[in-house]
């Protein structure tokens, strides 16, 4: 069966997945100098208006909200819904796509990005054996108030009686904490220094950073994790590096 990978925010990235895998596996002369073997992938997005908020976060206890540099919080969003977009993933989604191809269940992704790569997370947390292979691109682990973080606690502690066989793939750019060379520029200095307020608050690049170190520190309990920081890229900028450095992972050269 071909490998498979799950893409969350289809709407905005299948596009650029597909178009990197082609590049790269498109033609059996790529597929053969990349290493890469070509496989399904599967974009869930939505019709309407994005419900991601909801669907790619956690349940979890209400941290402290977010504010602008005058102390007024962030407007609510809703959030929570992370185990029931889960369970349709794997009642739903997997089921539909297994009738109509053919897939090798031993090579199958998670894949995504901000609060996409904090779902990933949860679900390598919580239900590690569901996806062979974890991809989580600038993952938004800020998010109330570094809450995955008591799951990364949970799932390491977990380890020590029971090993998975899981890989992961961590990336983050390296100004995605700080302002960049084009966000400094701004002449709305409100504007500015609100979102340099709010980048070095969440802390991207040293969260992932010290996610990184911890989990590779579980190679011996079966976790396999690839961490890179790559320099000069923003959180936007560094998509497509970040997903054109997951292909030979997420689809290697077969048997």
């Amino acid at each position: 069966g071909h490998p498979i990978t799950y893409l969350l925010d289809g709407d905005d990235l299948f596009p650029a997945v597909v178009s990197l895998l082609q590049l790269q596996a498109g033609t059996g002369k790529a597929a053969k100098h990349n290493g890469i073997t070509p496989g399904i992938v599967v974009g869930i997005g939505y019709p309407g208006t994005s419900r991601r908020d909801l669907d790619y976060t956690p349940k979890s206890p209400a941290g402290p909200p977010e504010t602008y540099l005058d102390g007024t919080p962030y407007r609510e969003r809703p959030g929570g819904g992370a185990d029931d977009f889960f369970k349709f993933i794997e009642s739903d989604l997997k089921p539909l796509v297994q009738k109509e191809y053919t897939v090798d269940a031993s090579r199958q992704t998670l894949m995504g990005a901000g609060y996409g790569g904090l779902f990933a997370l949860h679900v390598l947390f919580t239900k590690p054996e569901s996806f062979q292979t974890y991809v989580a691109a600038s993952p938004s682990i800020w998010w109330n108030n570094a809450y995955i973080l008591t799951e990364e606690a949970a799932f390491t502690k977990r380890l020590t009686e029971k090993p998975v066989d899981a890989r992961l793939i961590l990336t983050v750019g390296e100004m995605e904490q700080s302002l960049s060379k084009v966000e400094l520029s701004w002449t709305d200095e409100k504007e500015r220094e609100e979102h340099r307020n709010k980048v070095t608050r969440r802390k991207m690049v040293d969260h992932v950073r010290e996610m990184g170190w911890r989990l590779e520190a579980l190679a011996p309990k079966g976790l396999k994790t690839d961490f890179r920081v790559f320099p000069g890229e923003s959180h936007k900028s560094v998509l497509p590096i970040s997903l054109n450095h997951a292909l030979p992972f997420i689809f290697p050269p077969g048997d």
